[in-house]
């Protein structure tokens, strides 16, 4: 067996009144930025900057006022860090494009490219594409937890997602794959699908895990970090997390010589 490489710390930063954890925390620019400071000093390898709640049965932000939301925060990190890793957390072209503009160099789209020109600006500004499994979107996805076969279900649509972006010129080497934990899916299948990440890692594509302070956790912290150590020896390559420090603090128990 291959000896397992650590995987990057995606730090999370809703700049939203509504998130289900952070939800308001960080809606002026001051606030942010103290944050998004304080997760890169962690440890954070990259900020994942969201204007948009993507909770269960979240209503959707117009592009415009997401765009409002993040545009300052990206300005003003790249201002005072210009070697920062800035990932956009939207599904929306217009968001995505003046985030790119910016200096972000990931789009996190959490629809699974719903609207394929976000492939066409991830192939443009050869920036990486996280394309994440969910059926439905947020104010809807909870009625959709039905599934023949979840392994092969979302394999399946990977294997579709995956072949439009290559299609659309994205490079196979910025394609992240996120099984969409708390999308579309039940308590138990997320937990199902948590123990069997490894599932989903021999496609070849880096896979993106988003447990952190989730419903099925309990937004436990506890259980967040026995999720990232789960995640982490399966082959997770980027963990998507709220508490960077002590992410990084449970892995040392994996990676610790």
């Amino acid at each position: 067996m291959s000896e397992l490489k650590k995987p990057l710390i995606m730090g999370i930063l809703n700049v939203t009144p509504d998130s289900f954890f952070d939800g308001g925390k960080y809606t002026n620019l001051p606030a942010a930025i103290a944050r998004a400071e304080q997760m890169l000093a962690e440890g954070a390898d990259i900020l994942d900057i969201g204007g948009e709640s993507t909770r269960p049965g979240a209503l959707t932000v117009e592009s415009a006022e997401e765009t409002k939301r993040i545009i300052p925060v990206i300005k003003e990190i790249k201002k005072r860090r210009r070697d920062a890793v800035i990932s956009v957390d939207t599904y929306h072209y217009e968001t995505a494009l003046a985030a790119l503009d910016e200096g972000a160099s990931i789009i996190n789209d959490i629809s699974g490219l719903k609207d394929l020109r976000l492939a066409d600006l991830a192939a443009k500004y050869k920036a990486k594409l996280v394309i994440m499994h969910i059926k439905g979107m947020p104010d809807t996805m909870q009625s959709f937890c039905d599934y023949k076969d979840i392994f092969k279900d979302i394999s399946d649509f990977f294997e579709q997602k995956t072949a439009l972006a290559l299609q659309r010129g994205v490079s196979r080497e910025n394609i992240i794959l996120d099984i969409g934990l708390g999308f579309a899916k039940t308590r138990e299948q997320n937990w199902l699908l948590l123990e069997n990440i490894s599932h989903f890692t021999k496609s070849g594509f880096p896979l993106l895990i988003g447990a952190s302070r989730k419903s099925f956790t309990d937004k436990s912290l506890e259980t967040s970090l026995k999720c990232a150590q789960t995640a982490a020896r399966q082959g997770a390559a980027y963990l998507r997390v709220h508490d960077v420090k002590e992410t990084l603090a449970a892995l040392e128990a994996i990676y610790a010589k």
